[in-house]
């Protein structure tokens, strides 16, 4: 696996969660253009956010990848343990931030990095996937 694909699924993770957040959150309150525009203003900052928050689940991502990446793993299965580590990653953050929104954050996040990982593809020495 390239670390171009490592960049890629988090700069997408991070791009695509807050806007997931916004829709999950706007079904659940009274969406209007006065919201919209106010996700907007937000928008940089939650990416920001997110970008700190999710620096340490990411320096473990790439450690998994590369540990994983000299054994003989099937590209599906190297797969599905990379999106279990991110969302438990997720998940954990989101709980010791605790608050109100904590658990439609990791949902958004988590469908997110699912998204990531399957909308860009991973590339490795013998095997296509």
């Amino acid at each position: 696996m390239n670390s171009i694909f490592l960049l890629r699924h988090w700069i997408f993770t991070l791009l695509l969660g807050p806007i997931i957040f916004s829709i999950i959150n706007g079904y659940s309150a009274n969406w209007s253009s006065r919201n919209f525009s106010d996700f907007f203003q937000l928008y940089p900052f939650m990416v920001i956010i997110g970008l700190l928050f999710s620096s340490p689940t990411y320096l473990l991502y790439i450690f998994t990848t590369t540990v994983l990446k000299n054994k003989n793993i099937k590209i599906v299965h190297e797969k599905t343990i990379l999106i279990i580590f991110v969302i438990s990653g997720v998940f954990i953050t989101t709980a010791l931030i605790n608050g109100t929104v904590w658990f439609d954050l990791a949902i958004s996040y988590s469908l997110s990095t699912i998204i990531a990982t399957f909308f860009f593809t991973m590339y490795f020495k013998n095997d296509k996937g």
